[in-house]
C-alpha cells in the first residue's frame, strides 16, 4: 500500500467540522467520497486534528492509503477539481508507509481572529469574531506570556474530568495588531477540545478589564472551569499548521 500525505485548506463555515458524522456534511467526509470516486475502492483520511464545525484551515495534514499506481500530482489535479470550491488541496506527496498524520505530529499552530472597531467590516464578518468596544492589547499580552511553558489546561477546555491527560506545552501566546485586525496566535505540542478558544475568551475578559492580569495561573492551578472566560464563536479561528 502506498502512502500519500495532504496539505487541505478549506473554509469551514459550511461544514459540521472535521470528522466525519452520519447524516452530516463534513471535511473528511467530503474527501473520502471524491478518493472512493477517483481511486475506486474505499478510501479512510486520517487528520491531524479534528476542528470543530465553522473552524477553518490553512494547513490541516492528512493522509490516505491505496494500492492504485496514480502519481501525486494526477491525484492532486483530481481532488481539487471534484471538490468543493472551499476545499483545497495546497498539496499531496507520496510518504513512508509508516506515516501517520495525527500520531506523528510534534506540534501545531493556531490563530484566533478579532476585528476591534466600533462598526464591522464585511470582509471579515465571517472570519473574525467583531468587537465594538475598546480592549487593553497590553494586558492581554501580559496575561498571554502566562500560558507558556507545560501546565494543565484542562479549566481552559471543554475537557472531561479525568478522561483525557490535559497537560499541554505552549511554545508561542502572541497577540498581533494590524489596523482593526488583531490575531492571537498560540502555539503548542496540542490542543484540547476547544481550548483556544477558550483561552481566546479568557483574553477577551482580560482585554476588557473584567479579570485580572495575573488571574491565568490560578485558572491553570484551581482546575476551575467556572473561573475561565467563555468559548468564543468558531469563524474566527484558523488551523494554520502542523509540525512534524
Amino acid at each position: 500500500m502506498r502512502t500519500f500525505k495532504l496539505i487541505v485548506a478549506y473554509e469551514g463555515t459550511s461544514y459540521h467540522g472535521w470528522q466525519i458524522q452520519p447524516g452530516l456534511s463534513t471535511i473528511q467526509g467530503i474527501m473520502q467520497t471524491q478518493l472512493a470516486r477517483i481511486l475506486g475502492h474505499p478510501v479512510k483520511v486520517y487528520g491531524a486534528g479534528r476542528t470543530d464545525a465553522g473552524v477553518h484551515a490553512e494547513g490541516q495534514v492528512a493522509h490516505f492509503r491505496t494500492s492504485k499506481a496514480m502519481e501525486g500530482k494526477v491525484l492532486g489535479r483530481a481532488l481539487n477539481a471534484g471538490l468543493p470550491r472551499d476545499i483545497v488541496i495546497r498539496h499531496i506527496e507520496e510518504v513512508s508507509p509508516a506515516f501517520h498524520a495525527q500520531f506523528d505530529a510534534k506540534g501545531k499552530e493556531y490563530r484566533y481572529y478579532l476585528f476591534n472597531h466600533p462598526v464591522m467590516s464585511p470582509f471579515y464578518r465571517r472570519y473574525s469574531l467583531f468587537v465594538p468596544i475598546p480592549l487593553d492589547l497590553d494586558r492581554m499580552r501580559e496575561a498571554l506570556s502566562h500560558l507558556i511553558g507545560t501546565h494543565d489546561f484542562y479549566s481552559l477546555s471543554v475537557a472531561s474530568e479525568d478522561k483525557e491527560n490535559t497537560v499541554r506545552t505552549i511554545t508561542r501566546a502572541e497577540l498581533i495588531q494590524e489596523g482593526d485586525l488583531l490575531t492571537i496566535i498560540l502555539e503548542g505540542n496540542g490542543f484540547l477540545h476547544k481550548m483556544v478558544r477558550r483561552i481566546v475568551g479568557t483574553m477577551l475578559e482580560v482585554g476588557k478589564e473584567k479579570m485580572p492580569i495575573d488571574a491565568i495561573p490560578d485558572i491553570l492551578k484551581t482546575r476551575d472551569k467556572r473561573l475561565s472566560g467563555g468559548s468564543v464563536p468558531p469563524n474566527g479561528l484558523f488551523l494554520v499548521s502542523v509540525r512534524y
